[in-house]
């Protein structure tokens, strides 16, 4: 990838990208992705969690293009306000008090 960009500190990523790829997406971090490795910038989480997975990491400075993201935005993407829903079952005077409410499970 060429670019005007300016050189960063990143850390450079080897080994299983695809796995490296997985992880680096569940933490949301800009990626660039390269034909042989990954370049992040990662914070020690994700570098803690990319060691555990028995991944390459090192330290280089580079010029940064990072992949877009393609997460949908607004209420979709799940990072919005969450709401509980209660489901509870009960006897209406017509029902027969012998049997247990059906589980709809």
């Amino acid at each position: 990838m060429s670019s005007d960009a300016e050189p960063r500190s990143l850390t450079e990523v080897r080994g299983d990208l695809v796995l490296a790829a997985l992880c680096v997406g569940q933490f949301h971090a800009p990626c660039q992705i390269e034909e042989d490795c990954l370049l992040v910038r990662a914070d020690a989480s994700l570098l803690e969690s990319l060691r555990a997975l028995g991944l390459r990491l090192r330290q280089v400075t580079r010029a940064f293009n990072p992949a877009p993201m393609f997460a949908p935005t607004g209420s979709t993407a799940g990072h919005g306000r969450r709401s509980v829903h209660h489901h509870v079952s009960h006897l209406h005077p017509e029902d027969d008090e012998s049997e247990p409410p059906a589980s709809n499970a």
